[in-house]
């Protein structure tokens, strides 16, 4: 399960948890029950931000990876290279 998945389980549980308290003989949630949906919604917001923030970081690293080893590709067969040349 992603981290996506379990922000959005949490979210959804929450929903579901404040409905069911506000279902029985009250018709609107109290004030403290709305707080307590608000604070998950943020909270899933901010997750979901730092998934999105931490996706772009892995997409950056990963192109700065295949970069280095481009250039470690390159020095290698420069160095076999004056390696052959330098053996004959």
């Amino acid at each position: 399960m992603t981290f996506s998945s379990m922000v959005r389980c949490a979210a959804v549980a929450a929903c579901i948890a404040a409905a069911g308290m506000s279902a029985g003989c009250v018709k609107k949630p109290n004030k403290d029950e709305l707080s307590k949906l608000d604070e998950a919604k943020s909270a899933a917001e901010s997750a979901e931000k730092k998934l999105y923030e931490l996706k772009q970081e892995r997409t950056r690293l990963e192109s700065d990876l295949q970069q280095k080893q481009a250039e470690l590709k390159k020095a290698e067969d420069e160095r076999d290279n004056i390696k052959q040349k330098v053996g004959k």
